[in-house]
């Protein structure tokens, strides 16, 4: 996407962005955006390409949900900053950018910060505590390292209130965020591992446990034709769970 079409999302600050959404993304993905203010001040943009008809309220849903996330946890040293709606783009929030390295990029590096995992599991620890589940943990691209090799969580988009959940729901919340931390501790710095923490990881960790999100995968599979578009139907399914999910539920 060009500058250009970032200027027709609905937002005078969008018109200057530099797109860091990566080529070919699905449809379903939102749109980033960075803008650098006058004042110096870096701020990411997150979008999404649909803003009319069903498919424009499902997305218009997400963005407001993943608002109301990040200003309960706005504070946090650990959480963006600065988030704010977009007054003429209602699927559009923006935050202050998160300067620093994907996890996975930081490995590439062999760069991994002493206690990394240990600070990352103190912070889902606390983010637990404030009442908030992320759900996304274990996605290495929702893990940043600061520049001072401190975590950074972002996209809150899957987040739960833990406090409208079921007592056993709220549970498993909790548990999969912290099984999340392991999966990546595992992966990008194992020998720093308590063997107590791998004993853990190793008896309760599932890859394949039940979350909406990969719901959504599984009916975007199943409704797939010629390989590459999802067909209306499958579609309209996933949107009507995922609606019903977050009315509901969160």
């Amino acid at each position: 996407m060009s500058e250009s079409d970032c200027a027709t999302l609905g937002s005078l600050e969008l018109q200057s962005c530099r797109e860091e959404s990566a080529p070919g993304q699905k449809w379903y993905k939102p749109i980033i955006c960075i803008n650098t203010k006058t004042n110096g001040e870096k701020r990411l943009f997150k979008t999404y390409r649909y803003r009319q008809g069903p498919l424009g309220q499902y997305f218009r849903l997400l963005a407001s949900h993943e608002y109301r996330m990040l200003t309960r946890v706005s504070g946090l040293a650990f959480t963006p900053q600065g988030v704010e709606r977009d007054a003429t783009c209602s699927s559009t929030i923006s935050y202050r950018y998160v300067d620093g390295a994907p996890i996975k990029e930081q490995f590439r590096k062999g760069d991994i910060p002493d206690r990394f995992f240990f600070r990352l599991y103190q912070a889902v620890s606390e983010l637990h505590e404030k009442g908030i589940a992320h759900l996304d943990v274990g996605n290495s691209g929702n893990i940043v390292v600061s520049p001072e090799g401190n975590p950074v969580l972002i996209d809150f988009g899957s987040s739960m209130l833990l406090k409208r959940l079921p007592v056993i729901t709220r549970a498993w919340a909790r548990k999969r965020d912290l099984l999340g931390v392991l999966k990546l501790w595992r992966r990008y710095d194992d020998e720093t591992m308590p063997d107590i923490l791998r004993q853990y990881y190793e008896r309760y960790y599932r890859k394949n446990i039940y979350t909406p999100k990969r719901f959504f995968k599984a009916c975007k599979r199943y409704w797939l034709s010629d390989g590459e578009e999802m067909s209306e139907l499958g579609a309209v399914a996933g949107i009507f769970f995922m609606l019903w999910f977050l009315i509901t539920i969160v």
